[in-house]
């Protein structure tokens, strides 16, 4: 059977790198994953947050067991709460919480939480108690890793979030520095994502050239590695003729939202 190939989206990316940030970034992924406890990853939009904790899921003893994702940014809070804890008032849908049983729920922008579901959020970790919305004397109980994003200082802002709540999350705290402040993974991420797009699309490499390199060493990358990643698309199938930064400002069209320089987050 030919082995699955491991696309961006599948962990490699978020540790690819030269930089002294990167190469730390690895032995404490590392360690993360031989731990059980929580982990609080933190950094700006398009780092690679969810996907370390992928990859320390998938290293972990809990490899073979879910790993379940919820955007907490995305849903408002009674959908995120029946999202979490599940509804016992509609048909019954397993919650997030019940399926991931066994391995790691990942709550990426945990720092969207409301008030309320940060009290719900701390009685489950304390307790191990599914409590669904609703009336319903049966709570289930799981066994379950919480990894969870923040784009920003929590501790940082009060009133933002609980305090006893994130120290409960924070055992192990891993910040992803922005690519602009580790220009030496500039040219190893591009290799990757250039060699990658070019197996998808059937054609060779796109040779890299000095041009290319400089203008990424000297670009501040606001949209991060998912940025750079959308860059490497367009090199490999570019649809006209252009320059490495044109190309670059063209990736940035197609995300959605950029976090900018002014506006980052710097871990305290």
């Amino acid at each position: 059977m030919r082995a699955r190939e491991e696309s961006p989206g599948e962990i490699a990316s978020t540790l690819i790198g030269s930089s002294v940030a990167t190469r730390e970034l690895r032995d404490e992924a590392d360690l993360a994953a031989r731990l059980i406890v929580g982990v609080m990853i933190a950094g700006e939009s398009g780092v690679g947050k969810k996907r370390l904790a992928e990859l320390i899921h998938r290293q972990s003893v809990r490899c073979r067991a879910p790993f379940v994702a919820v955007r907490c940014a995305d849903l408002g809070d009674a959908q995120l709460e029946a999202r979490l804890f599940g509804d016992a008032c509609r048909v019954r849908r397993t919650s997030a919480l019940e399926r991931a049983d066994g391995g790691t729920i990942f709550l990426e922008n945990v720092d969207a939480l409301s008030a309320t579901l940060q009290a719900r959020l701390m009685r489950f970790l304390v307790t191990g108690d599914v409590q669904p919305v609703g009336r319903n004397p049966l709570w289930p109980r799981v066994n379950v890793r919480v990894i969870c994003s923040t784009t920003v200082p929590l501790i940082q802002t009060p009133g933002l979030f609980r305090t006893d709540l994130y120290y409960l999350l924070n055992p192990i705290y891993l910040p992803i520095p922005p690519l602009r402040d580790r220009p030496e993974d500039v040219q190893p991420l591009l290799e990757y994502f250039t060699a990658y797009y070019a197996r998808r699309n059937g054609v060779v490499p796109p040779r890299l050239t000095l041009e290319c390199l400089d203008s990424g060493l000297k670009y501040k990358w606001p949209g991060n590695v998912r940025q750079l990643q959308a860059a490497a698309a367009l090199f490999v199938a570019p649809t006209r003729p252009a320059t490495p930064h044109e190309i670059f400002e063209s990736a940035a069209k197609c995300l959605p939202s950029l976090t900018t320089p002014e506006s980052s987050y710097r871990p305290g």
